[in-house]
């Protein structure tokens, strides 16, 4: 068997060994296969997640604003009056709870809010009369203009201090408050020449004033005096007083008796100067009201024949000190009398002062003139 070669067959060509080839990719994709599942894709939810939060923010935010809104609006319809007293160094918080709790406004949460959004913190001291009727915008104004709440005091010319002790009483200041203050001495200077131990009769300017609930009879007091002391000065009635011979304290006194004695400003300065040539003649006054004051200091009838030292019928001079209040025009006329050299007066019942210069005119005037209103004096 050596060398001999083995026989090839014929018309086959040789084999040759090759790598196996994947098969050739296709653009088209087999057909499913009956039976065979194919791989679940789950949608995509975070779209609708976020939408949906959305939607939650937006309802919250419009819910918000329209409570938000709700609440600066009145509380009610009511107009009936709260007294809110803000103190010294209170917070914006604490004026928000107080006026919740008081029923002015619906919510201290908005008033908070819309105080810091508008830039209106500058929320003043003091009492204030508000009312659920008012919305937040008007109530925050008013505390930032410090629209304290105020009363009206009148105070009447031809009023005695008695009669100015009531109508105080009867504005709403307590009755200890007011016999305090009408009591207390004071240091100002429309008292630079009234004597010691002397009240303030004479000295409480007839004005109307306007104070704040929380003012005390002794402030209002004090703008009275202001107030005559500013008038004076403003007239110069000190200096011409002086050229008269008169103190202001004289001159207050007189001018209270003038004042009560004829109402008419013109028939005033006539009836100062009676008064005024009588005193430089050292006749008596002779003035019917210093004895009816006399008589209302005593708490008795009056009588022309009353023992006190401000009754001018019986004493020479003027009265210990002034009767009543007055108008400022009393004084001056005092300060600045008419002409003329009358010596006696009466008020008619016509409503007409009739002077004249003897008594025996004077008695023919008031048998004339006088027939009623004489009988009542």
């Amino acid at each position: 068997m050596d060398g001999i070669k083995p026989r090839q067959p014929k018309n086959k060509p040789a084999l040759t060994l090759r790598a196996a080839q994947p098969p050739e990719a296709t653009t088209a994709e087999a057909p499913p296969v009956a039976g065979l599942m194919l791989p679940f894709h789950k949608p995509r939810r975070w779209p609708w997640v976020v939408a949906g939060v959305v939607f939650v923010v937006v309802l919250f935010v419009a819910g918000a604003f329209l409570w938000y809104q709700d609440a600066l609006k009145p509380r009610s319809s009511s107009e009936a009056p709260v007294t809110v007293k803000i103190e010294e160094g209170a917070s914006i918080d604490q004026v928000a709870r107080e006026l919740e709790q008081k029923s002015v406004i619906k919510s201290s949460l908005a008033f908070g809010i819309y105080v810091k959004l508008s830039n209106k913190t500058g929320i003043k001291t003091g009492t204030y009369t508000l009312a659920p009727n008012q919305s937040v915008g008007e109530i925050v104004n008013w505390l930032n203009e410090g629209r304290v709440s105020t009363r009206k005091v009148t105070i009447l010319p031809g009023q005695t201090l008695k009669q100015i002790r009531a109508s105080f009483i009867a504005d709403g200041f307590s009755e200890t408050s007011v016999d305090a203050a009408l009591n207390k001495t004071y240091d100002h200077p429309l008292f630079a020449d009234k004597p010691a131990g002397t009240t303030l009769e004479g000295y409480i300017f007839p004005e109307t004033y306007f104070v704040t609930s929380d003012s005390t009879p002794e402030q209002l007091l004090i703008r009275t005096f202001d107030e005559f002391e500013k008038r004076i000065e403003t007239e110069g009635l000190r200096v011409k007083l002086a050229a008269r011979g008169f103190s202001l304290f004289q001159g207050v006194t007189l001018a209270s008796i003038v004042a009560r004695e004829v109402t008419n400003s013109r028939d005033q300065y006539q009836v100062a100067q009676v008064f005024e040539t009588r005193l430089e003649l050292g006749m008596m006054l002779g003035s019917d009201v210093t004895y009816h004051y006399a008589a209302e200091l005593l708490g008795i009838e009056p009588a022309v024949n009353i023992d006190s030292p401000y009754n001018t019928r019986i004493h020479t001079g003027l009265p210990p000190g002034p009767i009543a209040n007055f108008n400022l025009g009393a004084l001056q006329a005092v300060a600045e009398p008419a002409t003329g050299d009358y010596l006696f007066f009466v008020a008619g019942d016509d409503g007409v002062t009739h002077f004249s210069h003897t008594f025996e005119e004077h008695q023919q005037n008031i048998q004339e003139f006088c027939k009623k209103l004489c009988l009542e004096a």
